[in-house]
């Protein structure tokens, strides 16, 4: 007797034992099926990003003189978009086809990502550029300002103009032909040596 009471107690503690194996089994695999979907699409994402995210940094210098260049647009035909902080640096996603550099003192420049092999940009600056410029003021009276009237002497000098012949104008014009086309002929020489910069840009 004494033999099956511990004979049953062994079979019911091996059927507990059993069945919470089965149990603790069944809950890891219940766990499992509810996680693979996530860890696909987290493995995916992660392949995603490792293929299309590398960042690049690069610095935006000016051509002339090798300073980098601040507050730079930057515009990725990807949609990406920066703009450069105080030593020129910024960084882009791979992915992009061309990018676009543009600065109110500096030359627009398009680079496609052939281009882009190194990490210094070069722009060049605008011949006549103006860097900054502030402008205080304040409210004045507009009807002042519509018509001004000339002064007494502005009506005298304008009725002193002498007619005929003018001594000084043929100065002046003579001045023109002789200096004047110098000066012209050197502006035209800049405006190409600008245009043949840019082509070879």
């Amino acid at each position: 007797m004494l033999t099956t009471i511990v004979s049953k107690k062994r079979l019911t503690l091996q059927r507990h034992s059993i069945h919470r194996t089965i149990c603790s089994m069944y809950k890891r695999l219940l766990l499992l099926i509810n996680l693979l979907p996530t860890l696909c699409m987290a493995q995916s994402t992660s392949d995603s990003l490792s293929v299309d995210s590398t960042l690049r940094t690069f610095v935006v210098v000016n051509m002339e003189t090798g300073i980098p260049v601040r507050n730079v647009v930057v515009h990725a035909n990807d949609g990406q978009g920066a703009r450069t902080s105080w030593d020129g640096t910024f960084s882009l996603h791979e992915g992009y086809r061309e990018v676009t550099f543009s600065h109110a003192s500096f030359v627009k420049r398009v680079m496609y990502a052939e281009e882009m092999k190194g990490d210094t940009i070069g722009l060049l600056p605008h011949m006549l550029a103006v860097n900054e410029v502030v402008i205080w003021g304040r409210r004045r009276n507009m009807t002042s300002m519509i018509i001004p009237k000339p002064s007494e002497t502005e009506l005298q000098l304008q009725q002193a103009v002498p007619q005929g012949f003018n001594p000084l104008g043929l100065l002046f014009w003579g001045f023109d032909e002789l200096w004047g086309k110098k000066s012209r002929h050197r502006k035209e020489m800049r405006e190409q040596r600008k245009k043949m910069i840019i082509d070879n840009y």
